[in-house]
Order: structure tokens, then C-alpha cells, then sequence
């Protein structure tokens, strides 16, 4: 995703960015499998089972990624420091009960606030740290809204997989408190707006307005076939939803590399 967007936005991509943005995704993701035992044993046994045992080690992996993340960023500028350091707040407000001393209950229970939370988290780093380099920030008014329409739709469709675990525990996911078949509809509504927004902004970016089209196009297929009562193979929505961003890179990567205008 960081490398699309340094790509479309039309900046030097920076290797070392794209490092700290690996072990920063590394580390909340081994954090959430910590956190989420009691989900992932319904939803997904055989990573609870391989979570179970190794907690202390996968903590200290976590940690150690988020430190050589930040300190990454760091050299690269403070404010890249500051934005990797986005979803790890966000992370440990979604999974634990740090702002119950105020009244307000974990993110991840509160419907709609858990999808918006991981949605803005990662729009954040996808979109800001390439803006480091930017002097027009005008490309900004597109590109956040296009990741965070994207997050959202990609963590709303890994609810619809882990529905009956969310369900069980309380976790006031949207597909559990609005219904599978209802989520389709809003996913495909939103997907509708996300592309009327990249039309309203095609004249930006002429040299990736195929690519962008045909992400619309990809979206609306995977919410049609994911988005629905029928057990989809699990691994097969890492690979197409969590791997668009392979996938469009890739295709990226030919424009300018293999195939340059």
C-alpha cells in the first residue's frame, strides 16, 4: 500500500519507509493475535492454536519490531516517527480497555469506531508519510480517502469471516449487528462512492487511471463473493483482500519499470 501511494502520488519511493512499514504492521498484527485468543479460537482455531504457548515470544518480537519501526522513521524524519506510531495507539485502544478510566469501553466493542479505527490507522501511514516529500498536498484530498474507503471495506469483510466468533464473545462488529446481507449492501455502497471520488479525481493522475479503475472493479468483485453467507475458504481472503495491495503494485510496478509511457 505504501508503495502505491508513494508511486501514484509521484515521489522517490524510500526503501527505508517501506521497512518501517513492514515491521509496524509485523508488530500490531502479533499484538492483536495476543490480544484476540478468545475470537481467533472460534474464528480462526489453528492460529489460536499456534498463538497459544508462544505469547511472551511473539510480545517481545512485537515490541522489538515497533522500536526498530519508529527508530527507522526516525531517521528518515520526526514526523515519520510520529505517524508510524499511529496504529500502535490506535491498536492498544481497539484491543484493550485503556479508556475505560473515562468512560469510554474497548474500540474494537463499539460498532462502526473498530472499523473507522483500523480504516483511519493505516490511511494515515499509507497517505502521510509519502506527503513528507510533497509540495502540492492537494493529491492528499484523493489519496487518503481512496485507503481509508479501501480499509474499510477490507476490515468490515474480514468481520463478515469472523462473524459467529465476534458474535459469541459481544464484539459489536457491523456484520453482527446489522446482518451479513445488510453489510453487503453498505460495502457496495460505499465502494459506489469510492468510485465516484476517483472519477471526480481522475484528471490527477492520468498515468495510473487504469490502475485505479480497475481496483474499483476488483473491489466489487471480492465484496460480491466474500460478502456473504457462505463460508468462503479463509485463506483465499488473505490472499485477495489483504493481497490487493501486492497485486496492484505489482501492476505498478510494470507501468513505470517494464512499461513506462
Amino acid at each position: 500500500m505504501l508503495y502505491l501511494s508513494f508511486s501514484i502520488l509521484e515521489v522517490t519511493v524510500k526503501p527505508i519507509l517501506l521497512c518501517a512499514m513492514f515491521f509496524v504492521i509485523y508488530s500490531v498484527y502479533s499484538l492483536n493475535r495476543v490480544t484476540d485468543q478468545e475470537e481467533d479460537a472460534v474464528n480462526m482455531p489453528e492460529r489460536s492454536a499456534l498463538v497459544q504457548g508462544n505469547e511472551k515470544l511473539l510480545m517481545i518480537l512485537a515490541v522489538v519490531s515497533y522500536i526498530v519501526a519508529v527508530f527507522l522513521g526516525w531517521l528518515e524524519s520526526p514526523f515519520a516517527a510520529f505517524v508510524l506510531l499511529v496504529p500502535i495507539v490506535s491498536g492498544i485502544a481497539y484491543s484493550k480497555d485503556v479508556l475505560s478510566i473515562i468512560g469510554i469501553p474497548r474500540l474494537k466493542d463499539i460498532f462502526f469506531v473498530k472499523s473507522f479505527v483500523v480504516a483511519f490507522s493505516w490511511a494515515a501511514c499509507g497517505a502521510l508519510l509519502p506527503a513528507l516529500y510533497l509540495e502540492n498536498l492537494f493529491k492528499l484530498w484523493f489519496i487518503f480517502p481512496f485507503f481509508f474507503i479501501k480499509m474499510f471495506i477490507n476490515t468490515v469483510l474480514f468481520d463478515v469471516r469472523d462473524v459467529e466468533g465476534d458474535t459469541l464473545n459481544g464484539v459489536n462488529t457491523v456484520p453482527v449487528v446489522i446482518g451479513v446481507s445488510g453489510t453487503r449492501r453498505l460495502l457496495l455502497t460505499v465502494q459506489s462512492l469510492l468510485a465516484v471520488w476517483t472519477i471526480v479525481f481522475s484528471n490527477l493522475f492520468d498515468d495510473y487511471y487504469i490502475v485505479l479503475i480497475t481496483s474499483m472493479i476488483y473491489g466489487y468483485l471480492y465484496i460480491l463473493y466474500f460478502c456473504t453467507e457462505k463460508i468462503r475458504n479463509k485463506t483465499l481472503l488473505d490472499m485477495l483482500v489483504d493481497g490487493e495491495w501486492i497485486i496492484t503494485s505489482v501492476w505498478v510496478w510494470m507501468f513505470i519499470c517494464v512499461c513506462p509511457v
